[in-house]
């Protein structure tokens, strides 16, 4: 390689770590008062290749920047709108299957999304733990007189997509398939929900997906601190904290999974909405043939809990000394997504650590300080109250800056809630991606079926925009005040415990130091206490 073009080379390397590089031979400028540092490559410097030196540079004339009229400028963000949502038409079948049709003809498609009211709320603790879950998996592996790979063929064959997934509250089986190939996503839907077959033969499949799941938390920082946040705020009597083992996914059988279908699959217990290239007089007729013959019957009530209250703030600190990163996880109880609150608290987050990179939190914790990669803030959309949880990766070394710095900015918030230009933004934002996220038939159909779960009801999709830009800045500044409590925290640190724990001790922070393969429970961590009943 010659001279010139290592020195060229060396030069871009610099640059990277942001020098700035004069090429070689140049003349040195002269040194001015104050001004910054210069790396200039002097020569070839003979085997280690060009030498270089430090100089000061002149300071930089910005005049040729001002006045300037030509510079591209933000454009401002666009006017809250409401949704403009075709006629919406609502009945219910005869067995209580509820419907919501939307018809849509940008696009040629139609997008099933059916809930059951059903998900891990149901279960029993150490009983069926796991089961919502389980049953949901099975679903497609099996129905009717199709097998697992006959109900993979049909639908492959038309280009579609036939979905199912169990969360906490619900479990979502859906279907996307071309307009004309509707009857098709009709037929796999009746075959799953109706006439599941779950055969013995499928079910270790879904357990080894399971247990391979379980078997990854130990390795994933996130989740790991995650189990530890929930299970820490909601404790041993809220299905939120509890944790999912092996033992659990082995002791589900067939026989579980069968009651739960049978006690949950129902009409009376679940929502359809339909969404794109449809006439709703004719999918009426369609559903009534597809659904006609699935029986009601009295639902189980589904248990009562609460969210322990909070006295101060709880630490536990999961040692795992490999990790040149600390992972935190914290936060406390949150509100549900019905309360009247729900709207300025969204905007509220939004500006504390909701957005990408303007936010409060990312500002000060990384753009300013360097402390991490990204951190972020999120309150749960639940039907119950969820919790309000901030996360984030940092060194270990500067885990209990990171954390302080952190609940800093969560008091500043408290006290005098977003600015009116923060709030202005946040609705702005809101604006223009609410629409965007429900552009797609599926989009829709599932913010439809979320809604109606959580008791909003269509009105909520249409209006969204509107009613988040009704938020001013005296009811944002409340909803700040009601509904953030940086002195009652539950906090979950991944991380090497020898380098985290003195920090924690400075900060004046009492925690519970456990290794990272230690039981994800209060309960097995102190057997003598009992369960909240």
């Amino acid at each position: 390689m010659s001279a010139r073009r290592a020195t060229i080379l060396r030069g871009v390397a610099l640059a990277s770590l942001g020098f700035s590089v004069t090429c070689a031979h140049a003349p040195a400028p002269a040194p001015a008062p104050g001004a910054r540092p210069v790396v200039v490559v002097t020569g070839a410097g003979g085997a280690s290749g060009p030498t270089a030196k430090v100089v000061e540079a002149a300071p930089l004339d910005l005049s040729f920047w001002e006045g300037r009229k030509d510079l591209i400028v933000a454009p401002p963000p666009p006017i809250p709108t409401e949704l403009p949502l075709p006629h919406v038409a609502r009945w219910k079948l005869p067995n209580g299957l509820d419907v919501v049709a939307v018809p849509r003809t940008g696009l040629p498609i139609v997008s099933f999304t059916l809930a059951i009211k059903a998900g891990a709320y149901d279960e029993q603790k150490d009983r069926t733990q796991g089961v919502a879950d389980f049953t949901a998996g099975m679903l497609r592996h099996g129905a009717g007189k199709r097998t697992a790979e006959q109900i993979a063929d049909t639908i492959d064959a038309v280009g579609g997509v036939l979905d199912a997934a169990s969360d906490a509250e619900s479990t979502v089986v859906s279907c996307s398939a071309l307009a004309t190939r509707v009857d098709t996503c009709l037929s796999l839907l009746a075959d799953v929900l109706l006439r599941p077959t779950f055969p013995e033969g499928e079910m270790g499949q879904i357990r080894d997906q399971m247990l391979a799941s379980l078997a990854g938390r130990d390795d994933d920082p996130h989740q790991l601190a995650g189990e530890h946040f929930d299970n820490l705020l909601f404790g041993e009597g809220h299905p939120d904290g509890w944790v999912l083992t092996p033992e659990h996914v082995r002791g589900i059988t067939r026989d579980k999974v069968v009651a739960f279908w049978k006690a949950f699959y129902r009409p009376n217990n679940a929502i359809l909405a339909v969404a794109g290239a449809i006439d709703p007089a004719v999918m009426k007729t369609r559903l009534a043939r597809a659904f006609g013959a699935w029986s009601a019957a009295a639902i189980p009530p589904r248990p009562t809990f609460e969210i322990p209250a909070a006295h101060g703030t709880r630490v536990i600190l999961v040692d795992k000394p490999e990790l040149s990163q600390a992972t935190l996880m914290f936060g406390h109880a949150g509100i549900r997504h019905a309360d009247p609150d729900w709207y300025a608290v969204t905007l509220v987050n939004y500006v504390l650590g909701g957005s990408d990179f303007s936010s409060r939190l990312m500002q000060e914790v990384r753009s300013k300080r360097g402390l991490t990669y990204g951190i972020g803030s999120t309150f749960g959309a639940s039907l119950y109250p969820g919790a309000f949880r901030i996360s984030a990766s940092t060194r270990n070394e500067t885990a209990g800056e990171a954390l302080a710095v952190t609940i800093g900015e969560l008091r500043k918030m408290k006290a005098a809630g977003p600015t009116a230009l923060e709030l202005e933004k946040a609705k702005g934002y809101y604006a223009g991606s609410t629409p965007f996220t429900l552009e797609s038939a599926s989009g829709l159909a599932r913010a439809l079926v979320g809604a109606d779960l959580h008791g909003l009801g269509i009105a909520y999709v249409r209006e969204l925009a509107l009613r988040l830009a009704a938020v001013d800045v005296a009811a944002a500044d409340a909803a700040a005040k009601k509904w953030l409590d940086p002195e009652d925290l539950a906090i979950a640190i991944v991380g090497r415990a020898d380098v985290i724990a003195p920090q924690l001790k400075k900060a004046g922070l009492s925690f519970e130091r456990i290794d990272s393969h230690a039981p994800i429970s209060a309960l097995a961590r102190h057997p003598q206490a009992a369960a909240p009943k």
